[in-house]
């Protein structure tokens, strides 16, 4: 129960920068005045600005490549050399 409950609450995280991060919306509203229609648009930015999504991205690859780089060290790198040899020089005729 516990590991559903910190995953929900990652998740929620994880929407919520995400929806800070999404592009530009655009609204059209039609504004009925008399006999003419008055169409309005609507702009609107992102929530951070564009040199704060790009240090946050950078951040998150610096994160992600290290905690890629701790998982294969302990997979890869931590475990014994093997005492085997696995090459074998090919064998020579002598004439």
């Amino acid at each position: 129960m516990h590991l559903v409950k910190k995953s929900a609450t990652y998740l929620v995280i994880f929407l919520v920068l995400l929806a800070f991060c999404t592009q530009e919306s655009e609204a059209t509203r039609r504004v009925m005045r008399g006999r003419r229609t008055l169409t309005r648009r609507y702009f609107t930015g992102m929530a951070i600005p564009g040199w704060l999504l790009a240090v946050l991205i950078g951040i998150g690859e610096l994160i992600l490549g290290g905690a890629l780089y701790l998982v294969m060290n302990r997979m890869i790198l931590a475990k014994p050399a093997q005492e085997t040899n696995t090459y074998t020089p090919a064998k020579q005729q002598e004439v």
